[in-house]
């Protein structure tokens, strides 16, 4: 059948609750260091630590299951760092906007240049879809 390093025991002590949570905790700490992937690191974290948890009073695996532990651990804490300095960023007034407007120089009036080309088209567009609206009054809005 199988020899004592590949047989059952083996085989159920690698699926068991202490290797779930490590690989948790391997996943929460990849994505607990940027402030959009936080919450993702908090939550798998936190779930880390409760199959942990699990795992050590269920006699499974000790080492895999501390590991794990200390991952989640680490995980929530990263998380919660970053949720905390990611909430607490705010614009000054007077600096510099998260996402720019459009670019000055040559690119920004080769855009202005482009808007002004095409606003008599938009305009007469907008128009036209306004007078379809009002002749239709059963066609769905917009």
């Amino acid at each position: 059948m199988g020899d004592a390093e590949t047989g059952p025991e083996q085989a159920r002590s690698r699926s068991s609750p202490a290797w779930s949570a490590l690989g948790f905790g391997l996943a929460a700490l990849a994505s607990s260091w940027h402030a959009l992937s936080a919450p993702f690191g908090l939550l798998v974290g936190l779930a880390s630590a409760v199959l942990a948890v699990r795992a050590l009073r269920a006699g499974r695996p000790r080492r895999s299951a501390v590991v794990a532990l200390v991952l989640a651990a680490g995980a929530v804490a990263a998380s919660s760092v970053a949720l905390a300095r990611g909430a607490g960023q705010r614009r000054a007034e007077g600096s510099a906007a998260v996402l720019p407007g459009a670019p000055a120089g040559p690119a920004g009036g080769a855009l202005e240049g482009a808007a002004a080309e095409s606003r008599a088209a938009r305009e007469r567009a907008r128009k036209e879809l306004d007078a379809l609206e009002r002749s239709e009054p059963g066609a769905p809005s917009r």
